[in-house]
């Protein structure tokens, strides 16, 4: 009989032990991957919270991509239950600073209620701070700045001016002979100058992680495009105006020009929307203006 009772008791503990879990505020954390950091570089900021099935969690939410001085650059979330019911919920945010000195991530609220209940109550998520520094090394010399100099002393003026006149005949003439003898260099099609503009913007886009000026140049490149190959003059138009001045060429398919709106719509949301973007949709974009020049290439209107 010794080994049952035993057997029920442990099995009386651990229901109860379960249930006073299940009701328990949940256990809020907050960390930071790194605490000092130069501009510009990304901090994961992480909000954990584990709590029973008795509850009801809601985590806090950032306006405007941004947390305190840090701008929210990506974000996700986890979900994970345990053999016991307990969940263990995790927000993360990519983030980052774009000034010098110490900031604090702010403190932030975990709102949560109880299975039953309509009251609503709040568990604190505490304050980080973070130090960012310059990325100059500390102490350094800069060399780049020189002295002002003094007033150039101008004596016999006349063979001055005459040397320089004559060193500008020699010149221009070595310019007009080496042009003569390499000849001109090849115009540049429309396609050929969109699609190196498109390269150089994602370039400096994996460099600095900027996406708005990254859509800016983007869509920017394939409005030039469009004018220079499609004749079209509309550098003051709205997107919807530029689109419809299309509407009516026989030579973009609907497939065309229904991308074309697609990728507009895309780099406006970024654009005046403040949306920010994944590293799959920026992808996405890339290949999308790619794909578009590649295909009306060859137009002519």
């Amino acid at each position: 009989m010794k080994p049952k009772i035993l057997i029920l008791a442990c099995g009386m503990i651990m229901a109860a032990a379960c249930a006073a879990f299940a009701g328990d505020a949940p256990d809020v954390r907050a960390t930071v991957s790194k605490r000092t950091v130069t501009i510009g570089d990304r901090i994961r900021y992480t909000i954990e919270a584990r709590y029973g099935k008795g509850l009801s969690v809601v985590f806090p939410v950032f306006t405007d991509k941004k947390i305190g001085d840090f701008e929210i650059k990506d974000a996700g979330k986890t979900i994970k239950v345990g053999w016991s019911g307990r969940t263990v919920e995790t927000r993360w945010y990519s983030i980052a600073a774009y000034s010098v000195g110490k900031f604090s991530v702010p403190e932030a609220q975990v709102l949560y209620t109880a299975k039953g209940s309509a009251e609503r109550k709040s568990a604190p998520v505490k304050a980080l701070e973070i130090s960012v520094a310059s990325v100059l090394p500390k102490d350094a010399a800069v060399t780049d700045i020189k002295d002002i100099k003094g007033p150039i002393q101008v004596r016999e003026t006349g063979k001055l001016l005459a040397f320089l006149a004559l060193l500008i005949a020699v010149v221009s003439s070595a310019i007009l002979a080496y042009r003569k003898m390499v000849g001109r260099k090849p115009v540049r099609l429309p396609h050929e100058t969109a699609l190196e503009e498109l390269q150089a913007f994602k370039a400096a886009f994996l460099r600095s992680g900027d996406a708005k000026n990254y859509y800016v140049g983007i869509s920017d490149s394939v409005r030039r495009y469009i004018e220079r190959a499609f004749r079209l003059r509309a550098p003051e138009m709205t997107t919807e105006e530029f689109l419809d001045s299309l509407g009516g060429s026989k030579s973009l398919s609907q497939e065309q020009r229904s991308l074309l709106r697609d990728f507009m719509g895309s780099c406006d949301l970024v654009k005046f929307a403040k949306y920010a973007p994944t590293n799959i949709e920026a992808d996405l974009v890339f290949t999308t203006a790619s794909k578009f020049i590649e295909e009306t290439k060859d137009v002519h209107i």
